[in-house]
């Protein structure tokens, strides 16, 4: 049976209807539920979030109120005592004190300091590192505006060698003696490029003993040296004392 243009008709609304507020504000006393529910209940499941399923029996759930208070766009404003109907204006209060702020921005401005000064103004060895182009551009931009650069910091910028060494500290015996175990230092099959030969505390040491020996035995050359120039200069002059000058008669 056809449904005729009445049945289409939007039926009349139940006696005591009341024109709801939406969304539902669950927290708000004066918003009575009417029994049919309210629209924005039948929202898609996508749309609400977890902890949003039942109204929060606690006051002290914060964190389910606020989110509620955020989906429902309520912002709790009370009401003004000057212009009835309306509400206050809530302005956002500074708490922070002028010592704060100035304490907040000396700290920000000593660590961009001390970071642009170690990255751009402070040479930190003779070696190539990460730091060595931000200085050269540091060098170059000083040289178009003052026209020259030192000696030193000119051979920084133009003279400075790409492959020179970084000097390494000796590994202590143990770690040395391990990784002769691991055969990983002494032959030239056993190193590659992802494995370096550091020397040891112990070649430290034989080296300065050497270099100490060399240093002993040239002092002592030395000493023997300067004592045959005396011995020599004494026996010249012992040898002319001896010799009797002509005009001489006793």
């Amino acid at each position: 049976m056809a449904k005729g243009p009445e049945d289409f008709e939007r039926r009349p609304h139940p006696q005591g209807w009341v024109q709801p507020k939406a969304p539902y504000n669950p927290y708000d006393p004066t918003d009575v539920r009417p029994a049919e529910g309210y629209p924005s209940e039948f929202d898609a499941p996508s749309s609400v979030k977890k902890n949003t399923g039942k109204i929060a029996q606690d006051l002290t759930d914060y964190q389910k109120i606020k989110i509620d208070m955020k989906r429902l766009k309520y912002y709790p404003r009370p009401p003004s005592e000057l212009y009835p109907g309306r509400y206050k204006v809530l302005r956002k209060v500074n708490h922070k004190s002028g010592f704060l702020r100035g304490a907040e921005l000396t700290a920000k401005l000593s660590i961009y300091g001390f970071v642009g000064f170690g990255v751009f103004f402070y040479k930190w060895n003779d070696n190539e590192n990460v730091f060595a182009p931000f200085r050269r551009f540091q060098l170059r931009v000083k040289e178009f505006l003052l026209g020259g650069l030192s000696t030193d910091d000119y051979n920084d910028v133009y003279n400075y060698k790409k492959d020179k060494m970084i000097p390494q500290r000796p590994l202590p015996t143990i770690m040395y003696e391990q990784n002769e175990k691991k055969q990983l230092v002494g032959e030239d099959a056993t190193n590659n490029e992802f494995i370096k030969d550091r020397f040891g505390n112990k070649h430290v040491v034989y080296a300065e003993h050497i270099t100490q020996k060399e240093e002993e035995s040239m002092l002592k050359a030395m000493e023997l040296a300067e004592r045959e120039l005396e011995l020599k200069k004494m026996r010249e002059g012992l040898q002319g004392s001896d010799v009797k000058p002509v005009w001489k008669f006793w």
